[in-house]
């Protein structure tokens, strides 16, 4: 039970390096038990041994599961059938704890490489395996602890939120060689105590250290040489007015009375706005505000495309008042429906004299969330309360306010690094280039838990990746308005209602390496790592 000790360890010092706790500082040495375990050199010699061997893996898997149920609670908050989805979530990351120490060990052991390296290529390939595999889950990275610093995080321009993990489980592993290296020697070598303490223990030691002090310095010179550059823009800022609503989401139809509270909540909070800064050029509502259906053709006679245009005329003439009569833009979250079959999670631009003038269709579906897998195949799985599901989107696209071009994202897909830099690049080369990122979401389902911490974790990340600002606009919380540098510049509350002021100004120009060059290094340690430990098992198991 070691093994499964020693894991647990390490999965409670990462748990208290993320929100609820924080503890940041903590997920620079949150693998250090792991290591002790990659490096003990200590070989099955017999077939027991072999059997006991697999139990502890079975183990690291069973610690790392036990990880991810505290990290991700909030999953099953909304309604009991997430339990599932909670659960079977969970064990699929644990299975990341026990791939990164076998493999690591196997190119430790097998081809020889020096643990300072094999620790942070495998840590950062399998979190690149966990952001991409399956529509991929990039939530909780090892970076993403660092998020309230933001001198830290500005290497994430380089190779991406990527980047920090590897110097950090770089970091962990030399502090680890470095203040257990005795412990480290091999059997060979713990014959001769005298080695232990030898002038070589001592100078590797003091190695291990110094590479420690680099890479801390390294980071943190990196991180002020960013920030202290200085960028002028002479343009007339756009100011957007951030409606942070509060309504908690549960998988149950509301009621009229609770639709209709949650509408007045929303033009109150415009109308406090547009009181407070009555220069607002765009207000924004979050994800799924806007109760009125889009609709794109009649999909019955009782719902038509004509009276769909003309409730949402109506709504904008509303605040339209609220506004004194000036003419301001809008841009809510709402579902499109272009059929009885096609229903999108949208984010639709309505302009004077209240018309949608533009579309978003939110591409990047929440699993389990959005829809259920195979749902199309077994009739039984879409009676579940999010049934059949949403329709993704296939098509980026920019909202243009005052020569300001907005790049909209919904939800968790601004959790997404490599399908946000794809948005950015795809549209630039469309002659599109984007000014600022907005994320509109509905994090209610999550009761004002942790989740919203980590998303907006997510969101500050992809502002320094692509080095532009980044606004978010979030029923619940948090609502924030973050700069090219990854700081929050403002923040509504955590499960309250409010208002953001935030102002904007069309790009700079500044561009980062990871915009240009994606994920070709993670992903190479990703695929490397997979294929090296795939090989060295099918050579222990020839049969197979």
């Amino acid at each position: 039970m070691r093994t499964f000790w020693i894991a647990l360890l390490s999965g409670g010092l990462l748990w208290l390096s993320f929100p609820p706790v924080g503890w940041w500082f903590i997920a620079w040495l949150a693998l250090i038990p792991l290591v002790t375990l990659i490096r003990d050199d200590s070989e099955p010699s017999s077939l027991d041994e072999k059997k006991s061997t697999r139990s502890k893996y079975w183990l690291l898997w069973l610690a790392g599961t036990a990880y991810w149920l505290g990290t991700l609670y909030f999953i099953p908050l909304p309604h009991p059938s997430l339990w599932f989805g909670w659960a079977a979530l969970s064990m699929y990351c644990g299975l990341y704890m026990p791939l990164f120490v076998g493999i690591s060990r196997t190119l430790v052991f097998r081809y020889r490489w020096p643990v300072a390296f094999a620790v942070p290529f495998v840590f950062t390939g399998m979190e690149w395996v966990r952001s991409n595999f399956a529509t991929g889950f990039a939530m909780v990275s090892l970076s993403h602890s660092q998020y309230r610093n933001p001198t830290i995080i500005q290497v994430a321009d380089l190779f991406g939120a990527y980047t920090l993990t590897f110097l950090m489980s770089l970091f962990a592993a030399c502090f680890c060689l470095a203040v257990f290296f005795s412990s480290f020697s091999s059997r060979k070598s713990r014959r001769d105590e005298s080695n232990v303490n030898s002038k070589t223990g001592i100078r590797y030691r003091f190695g291990y250290l110094m590479l420690c002090g680099i890479i801390a310095t390294g980071v943190w010179g990196y991180g002020k040489f960013q920030l202290s550059k200085r960028f002028s823009n002479d343009a007339k800022p756009l100011n957007v007015g951030l409606i942070q609503s509060s309504m908690d989401v549960i998988f149950v139809p509301q009621t009229e009375e609770q639709q209709m509270a949650h509408w007045r909540q929303l033009l109150n909070l415009t109308e406090q706005a547009v009181q407070a800064w009555p220069d607002l050029d765009l207000i924004v509502w979050p994800e799924s505000s806007l109760l009125l259906n889009d609709l794109m053709s009649d999909i019955n006679e009782r719902n038509t495309k004509a009276n769909s245009e003309e409730s949402i005329r109506r709504f904008w003439e509303e605040v339209y008042a609220i506004n004194a009569g000036k003419p301001i833009s809008l841009l809510v979250g709402s579902t499109t429906y272009r059929s009885e079959q096609e229903m999108y999670n949208s984010a639709l631009l309505i302009d004077q004299p209240g018309e949608v003038r533009q579309r978003y269709f939110k591409n990047h579906r929440v699993l389990f969330g959005e829809y259920v897998p195979f749902s199309n195949w077994f009739p039984m799985l879409a009676n579940t309360p999010i049934g059949r599901g949403l329709t993704p989107g296939t098509e980026f696209n920019t909202f243009e306010i005052q020569n300001v071009r907005f790049a909209p994202s919904i939800c968790f897909e601004s959790t997404v690094p490599h399908l946000i830099r794809r948005m950015i690049n795809r549209l630039a080369d469309q002659g599109k280039e984007p000014d600022v990122m907005i994320n509109l979401t509905n994090d209610g389902w999550f009761f004002g838990t942790s989740c919203l911490d980590l998303h907006l974790a997510c969101n500050v990340f992809r502002a320094v990746e692509m080095r532009k600002p980044h606004l978010v606009c979030a029923n619940t919380g948090f609502t924030a308005e973050i700069d090219d540098n990854g700081k929050v510049l403002q923040m509504g509350p955590r499960r309250k209602p409010g208002v953001v002021r935030a102002a904007v100004l069309a790009s700079g120009g500044r561009r980062s390496l990871y915009r240009s060059i994606g994920d070709v290094l993670p992903g190479t340690f990703g695929c490397v790592s997979l294929l090296l430990g795939s090989l060295a098992w099918l050579r222990k198991n020839p049969e197979s």
